[in-house]
């Protein structure tokens, strides 16, 4: 666990630095993409750029307790997960009734002022029920499948969770949060043929869902060839493509780019990284790209060092959320996915979104410094040293007392 990675003296470290730096370029690009909106909306061209560094400040408080001074098994006993559960769905039945429109979609509810997007924390919420059930179930060398309960209760919930999120209408989180669900089960070890069956079910789902909302059959039409309809359905994804190629190799000046000027929509929140493409351009695009594959590497080293079966399956849950999502959003920004309201890491503006980033960066930390305190008493037990006290990953012997 605290083996050497690449440049860094563990994959803790690593990610801490990656993270920094997506944080520093977010600031930055957060700015760049949302002062000529915040000018207009609010009057003040500062406005998105405070909410983004007060969100990110609570969210590196959210880091450092989590990781440093929490146990991530707290948040997996039975009672919590019922509790969890319960709240979380009754948030989304809370937006159901009182939830603000925006775009045609009744996504956030407003609580002191604040707006929050219950569908975020419901991400968390999936990979918190199927870790603390299917981790059980692989503690206690069960074998997992989705026909027995209470095995079957994650996916249960994932699919009620996902219901409330497409009514209203999310069709893109909808199938982000059920496709976590069965990346849990994956994680877990089912049966192969139950892979194959759940995610033709899936597939099937998804496809009768687009056929029957005209909307979003006519979305994949236009993602296909979105100059079919340049100046209506697809005006969002050839904006959004003109952005990064006119970027050119080295970009235009920052704070220079012209898609912000109205012209993209949602340039600082789903689509920055149009903006980013469109003020570094092809050099700075590749940096980014390489920051996040670093920090899944760096990811993924953790987990298979993780011998915690409930920890393996919250870090494998929460690195799938964080890089899934981010590959979700490029995707979707260069042309390879539909239009979805999917955030990239760190990049994208949103108050709920960074907070949730955080907190699973905050839970992946901690199952580390959880495993790093294990071998560390592993090996001093083999040494046939004296009990100790673990401050972080640090080593304090007791001294006998006179």
């Amino acid at each position: 666990m605290r083996e050497k990675f690449l440049f860094w003296s563990n994959a803790r470290q690593a990610v801490l630095s990656l993270v920094l730096f997506l944080v520093a370029i977010g600031i930055v690009n957060d700015f760049s993409a949302s002062f000529v909106r915040a000018e207009v909306l609010t009057g003040s061209q500062y406005y998105f750029f405070k909410r983004y560094l007060l969100f990110t400040c609570i969210g590196f408080v959210v880091l450092w307790f989590v990781g440093y001074r929490f146990d991530y098994h707290r948040l997996l006993s039975p009672r919590f997960l019922k509790i969890a559960g319960a709240l979380t769905l009754l948030s989304l039945v809370a937006v159901r009734v009182a939830g603000h429109v925006v775009n045609g979609s009744r996504r956030w509810i407003s609580i002191a002022g604040i707006s929050l997007q219950p569908s975020e924390v419901a991400k968390v919420a999936i990979i918190l029920i199927a870790t603390g059930f299917l981790g059980e179930c692989l503690r206690r060398r069960q074998s997992v499948s989705l026909v027995r309960w209470p095995q079957a209760a994650p996916l249960v919930f994932t699919a009620v969770a996902s219901a409330f999120v497409l009514k209203q209408p999310d069709m893109g989180t909808a199938a982000i949060m059920l496709g976590l669900g069965i990346y849990m089960y994956i994680l877990a070890g089912i049966p192969k043929q139950q892979i194959a069956a759940i995610v033709g079910l899936g597939l099937a789902g998804a496809a009768a869902i687009a056929v029957l909302e005209p909307y979003r059959l006519n979305r994949i039409k236009i993602w296909k060839n979105p100059w079919l309809d340049p100046l209506g359905a697809g005006y969002q994804m050839v904006q959004s493509e003109m952005a990064i190629g006119s970027g050119g190799l080295l970009g235009v000046p920052w704070g220079q780019g012209s898609s912000k000027f109205f012209y993209l929509p949602e340039a600082h929140t789903d689509f920055a990284f149009a903006v980013f493409c469109q003020e570094w351009g092809f050099v700075g695009a590749f940096l980014l790209l390489l920051i996040f594959a670093l920090l899944a590497l760096a990811l993924y080293r953790i987990a298979i060092a993780t011998q915690d079966a409930k920890g393996f399956l919250l870090v494998g849950g929460c690195s799938c959320l964080l890089i899934g999502q981010s590959v979700a959003n490029i995707a979707m920004v260069t042309g390879l996915l539909p239009v979805i309201g999917v955030p990239l890491l760190f990049i994208s503006y949103g108050g709920t979104s960074l907070l949730v980033n955080f907190l699973c960066l905050g839970l992946i930390l901690s199952v580390y410094r959880r495993e790093a305190e294990r071998e560390i008493r592993e090996l001093r037990a083999q040494a046939g040293l004296p009990p100790e006290e673990i401050d972080g990953l640090r080593v304090v012997t007791r001294r006998p007392r006179p």
